[in-house]
């Protein structure tokens, strides 16, 4: 069973404050960062204590993938910070990519407001961000995705408590 810790958009927190973040939230088996991870970054040295996915952002200078797919259980994931063609606007728009990048779960950031979907047999989630929150009301948040149950779970930092995310609306696609 495996537990994916998602974030993004954590820009200026240190990379202590960041190895904190790590070391605080228990249970996970992997890490995906859609981006915007901080400045100085260096993949090189960098150490996380799981296994590391990470895209490039607008304000990543390290030198990264624009986007990711890789499979973790069983479950193929894509990863983009989602600012090339604004797809971070309008997440249905990564339905359309589905058939050169096919893919259980679509992470992305870049809006700094969590957003969850599931649309069919595919999951979209933008974790929202651990530095610089726009939703309201302003949570700094990361969420939790479980490859068995393929259940999304969002928390708030620092307290560690379960938020809502709601989902949208039914769309016709």
């Amino acid at each position: 069973m495996s537990q994916i810790l998602i974030i993004s958009d954590t820009h200026f927190l240190r990379e202590h404050d960041l190895e904190e973040f790590f070391n605080t939230v228990n249970g996970y088996d992997a890490i995906i960062h859609c981006g915007d991870i901080f400045l100085g970054f260096d993949p090189k040295t960098f150490h996380a204590p799981k296994p590391l996915y990470i895209c490039r952002g607008n304000n990543d200078f390290a030198n990264l993938e624009q986007t990711l797919q890789f499979e973790i259980d069983g479950t193929l994931f894509y990863i983009t910070h989602g600012h090339i063609n604004h797809l971070s606007y309008e997440p249905l728009e990564f339905l359309k990519l589905r058939k050169d990048y096919p893919a259980n779960v679509f992470c992305f950031g870049h809006t700094h407001i969590p957003y969850f979907n599931e649309v069919d047999d595919v999951t979209l989630i933008n974790p929202g961000s651990l530095a610089l929150p726009r939703n309201y009301p302003r949570h700094r948040t990361y969420a939790i995705y479980d490859t068995v149950t393929r259940q999304t779970h969002f928390y708030d930092y620092p307290t560690l408590e379960e938020i809502i995310v709601p989902q949208p609306t039914k769309e016709k696609k």
